[in-house]
């Protein structure tokens, strides 16, 4: 293999490897490239790593034509479950490098009209909500964010219905969003903009869902004395710390009250599934897509 090969098959698998990580932040977890990328490398790796690592790992090993070799087999067999932005940036690598024969890749026939969406904008739109949402939780009695402060006091099932409306309603204003944002930019929804749509509804429910926990065990440890019906506490609240096995109870209990949440988005992920290709746009969010009037601060 000549010099310029080998620097085209390198610069290949960074731009990659980078796209096929998309939004991850280092440290990620290795295993997100074990398809990608030579066993070898990879086993030498600590669990959690970053794209420099990895690509020092396969230069001191020489492991970069097997990891060529293996991602180009990747792509194949993951192309259609990238995002629309990281299919155009492996083609534009591709193109780039001079590698465009014989490697069966292209653009799905939606992926031009997925790229003129303003996600940029859909996401600042979310993140606005989602202060709005963690700060009422907080009202509530749940400090959603670190550094958490002494949660207020109220019943614990009360607590749990408000944060549960208040997190569903979150999850369905992330819904409410993204449709608007595919469908003031193409008109209808496409099946690529679905999945991304299914796979931001995704995330922001992981997002809620590990918050919710969190700060529901952190008002319990405040509170202990709302668990007196378990038999665990019965005429014995613990003076100090609690012990493994005390603290192992409260998060059972906590995960008990959170599957109505867990199936409120269950309902919500089946209700993007059947989306329809046109679906209604949400007036609050419409100006914001607006080419003409769109600002955003």
């Amino acid at each position: 293999m000549t010099t310029q090969n080998a620097s085209n098959q390198i610069a290949f698998l960074q731009g990659t490897w980078r796209a096929v990580l998309h939004d991850q932040a280092e440290p990620f977890q290795k295993s997100l490239l074990l398809d990608f990328v030579s066993s070898d490398v990879i086993s030498q790796l600590p669990e959690y790593t970053t794209l420099r690592n990895v690509l020092a790992e396969c230069h001191s090993q020489g492991a970069f034509e097997e990891s060529y070799i293996k991602s180009f087999l990747a792509l194949r067999k993951s192309w259609r479950v990238l995002t629309s932005e990281s299919r155009h940036t492996i083609i534009q690598y591709i193109q780039k490098c001079g590698l465009q024969k014989n490697n069966g890749l292209k653009l799905l026939e939606d992926d031009e009209a997925a790229l003129t969406i303003r996600w940029d904008t859909a996401n600042r739109l979310y993140a606005g909500a989602r202060d709005m949402a963690f700060k009422a939780c907080q009202v509530s009695g749940l400090e959603m964010l670190q550094p958490r402060g002494k949660p207020r006091h109220n019943e614990f099932r009360t607590l749990v219905r408000r944060g549960q409306e208040t997190l569903v309603a979150l999850l369905k204003e992330r819904i409410n969003i993204d449709k608007t944002a595919v469908t003031m930019a193409v008109g209808y929804v496409t099946p690529v903009a679905k999945t991304k749509i299914k796979n931001n509804l995704a995330a922001a429910y992981l997002d809620g869902l590990d918050a919710f926990r969190a700060a529901l065990f952190h008002w319990s440890v405040h509170n202990l004395s709302a668990f007196t019906s378990l038999e665990i506490f019965k005429g014995n609240l613990p003076s100090g710390g609690l012990t493994t096995y005390e603290e192992s109870a409260i998060k059972e209990y906590i995960e008990h009250a959170l599957k109505p949440f867990k199936q409120e988005y269950e309902q919500l992920r089946a209700a993007v599934e059947d989306m329809p290709p046109d679906p209604t746009i949400y007036d609050k969010a419409r100006r914001f897509f607006d080419t003409k009037t769109s600002t955003l601060h």
